[in-house]
């Protein structure tokens, strides 16, 4: 039976696909005007997603039409405290005590808020990601539930807890994917390198030895949370000399990397290591500070020459093109940080923009 766009936004937010929720909400505006659940959902999933902006634009449009729904209250007190606005998360999050003096959500923010509610701190856990514990619960992942009784129904509940505890990331987003079907046999690390090499041209020669090492490294990464650093190890292994066989694992553990925000962002490389090698870089995500100029508009999108590492107007690390499918709400006369993928072209590199982070009366602004 075919879901409603609601439900199924509900299920991308369990599945933690933030931009694809939005993307569907989006898409489905209007026939959801005025609905509460609309707003409160589009906005949630904006929040996660790090779009700060539109976050705050959907929470108050379903206030207008539901003021005291303390599902809303407690996605404002997160919105409010990730601005470093402790005083009025602090009442927002009173707000929702009151109402529901069991809400684990909002006692743990205002134990963090009394204890380190100083703007600095804010900021730092906000960078870390460590915020999100006090946002809007969104229910523990679908895959998470499904091994979980599958577990407990083969093999037993010490296991479940076991699996369970060992892949647990501590910002809460649960297990990843088990990838234990996706590992290299016997004779593919014995014989990884590619027998037949007639006519063909490899970017990175690489030894038996070294392919595996590189494969292994990619699944530790993924397990970790590293998915810039497995992507690196995967193109790596796709530019090489490895045997079709272990490409194809390359490619489907490629698959599994999921997208990050701000937030969740690891192993972010600089300007220069981009630059020397774009094709081993060709998908990975990059947070880089900078200033826009040049600003173009057209049917493709709205793109800039974005200058990196010049946000205090002292140093350019290096311009590249960053691109962006709606123009990002920004101030161009100003610093930013722009978090966007890395598209590799004939020797060149140029940015997918995905969000932007810039200081304006300390208010987040992005896209998506």
């Amino acid at each position: 039976m075919a879901r409603d766009a609601l439900s199924t936004a509900r299920f991308l937010l369990r599945r933690r696909k933030f931009y694809q929720a939005i993307t569907l909400l989006e898409g489905r505006e209007a026939f959801y005007e005025h609905n509460f659940e609309y707003a409160l959902l589009l906005g949630t999933a904006c929040l996660y997603a790090g779009d700060i902006g539109a976050a705050h634009r959907n929470f108050e449009a379903a206030r207008k039409i539901k003021v005291s729904d303390s599902r809303l209250v407690l996605a404002q007190a997160a919105l409010f405290l990730r601005r470093g606005e402790s005083d009025r998360a602090l009442q927002y999050y009173l707000t929702v005590v009151e109402s529901d003096p069991s809400n684990k959500t909002a006692q743990a923010a205002l134990e963090f808020i009394r204890a380190h509610g100083d703007y600095d701190t804010i900021c730092r856990w906000a960078d870390t990601g460590k915020l999100v514990r006090f946002y809007p619960p969104l229910g523990r992942h679908p895959l998470v539930v499904g091994a979980g009784l599958f577990f407990v129904l083969v093999i037993a509940g010490a296991v479940v807890s076991a699996l369970y505890f060992r892949h647990e990331r501590s910002s809460g987003t649960g297990p990843r994917a088990d990838l234990s079907a996706i590992a290299l046999t016997a004779d593919e690390m014995r014989h990884a390198q590619e027998t037949d090499v007639t006519g063909r041209s490899y970017r990175y020669i690489l030894s038996d030895r070294e392919i595996t090492a590189s494969f292994e490294r990619a699944r530790r990464s993924f397990q970790n949370y590293r998915d810039n650093a497995a992507r690196i190890d995967i193109n790596r292994i796709l530019g090489s000399n490895a045997q079709a066989s272990v490409k194809r694992k390359a490619e489907l553990l490629q698959s599994y990397l999921s997208e990050p925000t701000f937030d969740t962002l690891t192993d972010n490389p600089d300007y220069g290591a981009v630059a020397a090698d774009p094709l081993l870089y060709a998908g990975v995500w990059v947070s880089w500070s900078g200033r826009i100029s040049n600003v173009r508009q057209d049917d493709d999108g709205w793109s800039g020459d974005f200058l990196v590492g010049y946000e205090t107007m002292q140093n350019v690390d290096g311009i590249v093109t960053v691109h962006f499918a709606v123009a990002p709400d920004i101030a161009v006369e100003r610093a930013l940080t722009v978090l966007a993928y890395v598209v590799a072209t004939d020797g060149r590199f140029s940015l997918e923009g995905r969000a932007v982070y810039q200081s304006v009366q300390d208010v987040f602004t992005a896209v998506h």
